[in-house]
């Protein structure tokens, strides 16, 4: 159909479909940038809770190292949205990434390796960077840490099949694998630090021909290095304490035990809320005793995730045991703090 064919109305419509269409690819960003975020906003909290920072270190001091930065791939949004999900990125330029990666992380740890899944891993999060997406999770968590922007299902998926490598590789291997995700400066690599220890923890130490007291022993002290570090956050230590330290006192809790009995009472607030949280899921088999008395123990404490954390293990608790839960909050209210209160007894009749 000729230019003059086309009813005035519709050569109207297309005139003002390209316009918008060149304003879309006039206006894409070259690159996303990172805004701060007031202290006082909720995001990156559990929900619903504003942050009380008297405990521990000053929420928001934690910063994203520099070096950092030079992983990062400057995609436009135009590009993205022309992209399929999985982007068919140059092999050199991978391998190039990779590289930097373990130069990187050389310097940072003192040694690495080449481990495949470690490989595998970086390629397969670099082909599904999405600087959109990540802009929106690095300001929920307070732009403390830096995102390839993929999904918590799309993730998992990625290293869904990787699983069965992990399983071929030997203490050291695992050790190796989990400093390097731990240590990478994207957040998804934590993450999978998190899950690789849920399924593996038992085995980091278990060629190191101790006592069965030992190895669980020195798994705790390495689990210990990440609830400790700059990276660590509400979002990996609530999976690093009920299932990977949970795990270790199941196996021996005479040894577990009295290293609980300690970070209970550290000023460290990641360590505390450990101690009180790692027992989410015993349900019959929790500890009852040991909960309520590491509770009372920092009962007063002002600290927002230390009296969350509270909240949670004694609502979780109370599906088992409702009768004592209530009995105990009854019995202590003077002790603990509203927000525990309310927590604890939230769904109590």
């Amino acid at each position: 159909m000729k230019p003059s064919q086309i009813p005035q109305s519709n050569r109207k419509s297309l005139r003002i479909k390209n316009k918008e269409s060149e304003s879309l690819l006039e206006s894409a960003p070259v690159q996303n940038k990172k805004q701060k975020v007031s202290l006082k906003s909720s995001k990156g909290l559990p929900k619903e809770e504003i942050t009380n920072t008297t405990f521990g270190d000053t929420v928001g001091k934690r910063k994203v190292a520099s070096k950092s930065k030079s992983f990062q791939l400057s995609l436009s949004s135009g590009q993205q949205r022309a992209e399929s999900k999985t982007k068919h990125l140059d092999e050199n330029f991978l391998l190039d990434i990779y590289h930097k990666r373990l130069r990187t992380l050389k310097g940072m740890m003192g040694f690495t390796e080449d481990i495949q899944v470690f490989h595998t891993l970086c390629d397969r999060f670099e082909k599904l960077r999405d600087t959109t997406k990540a802009v929106g999770m690095c300001k929920y968590m307070r732009n403390q840490f830096e995102y390839f922007g993929i999904p918590t299902p799309q993730r998992r998926d990625v290293y869904k099949n990787l699983w069965k490598d992990v399983r071929l590789l030997n203490s050291s291997e695992l050790r190796t694998l989990a400093c390097q995700t731990w240590f990478s400066p994207e957040r998804e690599f934590q993450y999978f630090t998190a899950e690789l220890l849920e399924r593996e923890v038992l085995r980091i130490y278990s060629d190191d021909n101790q006592s069965p007291e030992n190895t669980v022993l020195k798994a705790l002290d390495f689990v210990k290095t990440f609830l400790l570090h700059e990276k660590s956050w509400w979002d990996t230590v609530d999976t690093l304490a009920p299932k990977v330290v949970g795990q270790l006192y199941k196996q021996s809790p005479d040894v577990v035990g009295p290293v609980l009995d300690q970070w209970n009472v550290d000023r460290n607030r990641w360590l505390c809320r450990t101690s009180i949280i790692f027992q989410l899921g015993y349900k019959a088999d929790t500890d009852a005793e040991r909960l309520f008395r590491y509770c009372l123990k920092v009962g007063n404490e002002e600290e927002f995730f230390i009296q969350k954390g509270m909240g949670w293990a004694l609502r979780e608790y109370h599906k088992t045991d409702p009768e004592a839960v209530r009995n105990f909050v009854l019995k202590n209210k003077s002790k603990l703090s509203a927000l525990s209160i309310r927590e604890a007894l939230k769904h109590d009749k």
